[in-house]
């Protein structure tokens, strides 16, 4: 069995409320002019990621409140700021996409043999990553994709099964975690979540620090 852990906890370094925004954000991406990043993003689970590797990395304590940020505050500013940041307009967005098209068995061939192997890289660093669940097919509803912190993992050599731990905005305060088999990417890693939600697969987000606003 090995184990590896970053020294990110999510009760600690993540947000203590859940990810429950409703917001409008106009943006113009080339070929497809204004779009309402609102119509496209369920709540702002990237911007909270970030936020929270942010403070993280900076070694300064997350703000402690347990509601909701409310739209206009600075705090909610900069979710929405770090939000867009997150999807690296357009890359990352059609990247999202690109994945959405693939069927279950090139989605999960992608996460074993391309991502998984980054994020242990990544984790052997002692850091914590961004990823991107992909839970939906086709190209309807990017937005019910999700964002959330990779903190540790476990990986079962005798059966070839992975666990990471996770920070998910969608469920502070909690453990979550999803697992993988790697027994044979080719045919499938039978992707689930502790939370019970649909999982494909997964991608890492390109994280860059920005230093959190002086409190």
């Amino acid at each position: 069995m090995t184990a590896q852990s970053t020294g990110f906890d999510g009760q600690i370094h993540g947000f203590h409320f859940v990810n429950r925004f409703e917001f409008s954000f106009d943006l113009d991406l080339p070929l497809v002019h204004s779009i309402d990043l609102g119509e496209i993003v369920y709540g702002l689970c990237g911007g909270m990621c970030f936020s929270a590797l942010d403070y993280f990395y900076a070694g300064r304590p997350i703000p402690q409140q347990r509601y909701i940020a409310r739209a206009g505050t600075s705090l909610h500013l900069r979710l929405v700021d770090r939000q867009v940041d997150s999807l690296s307009l357009p890359a990352g967005l059609l990247k999202v996409l690109e994945w959405m098209i693939l069927d279950d068995t090139e989605v999960g061939r992608r996460t074993a043999i391309q991502e998984f192997p980054k994020l242990r890289r990544k984790m052997a660093r002692g850091d914590p990553s961004v990823l991107c669940l992909i839970r939906q097919r086709g190209v309807s509803d990017p937005g019910k994709n999700h964002q959330v912190i990779a903190r540790a993992y476990t990986f079962d050599e005798r059966a070839s099964v992975a666990e990471i731990a996770l920070y998910d905005p969608n469920h502070p305060n909690e453990e979550p975690w999803l697992s993988i088999d790697l027994s044979n990417p080719r045919r499938g890693i039978s992707p689930a979540q502790s939370s019970g939600e649909s999982l494909r697969g997964f991608f890492l987000m390109n994280y860059r620090f920005e230093a959190p606003p002086a409190s």
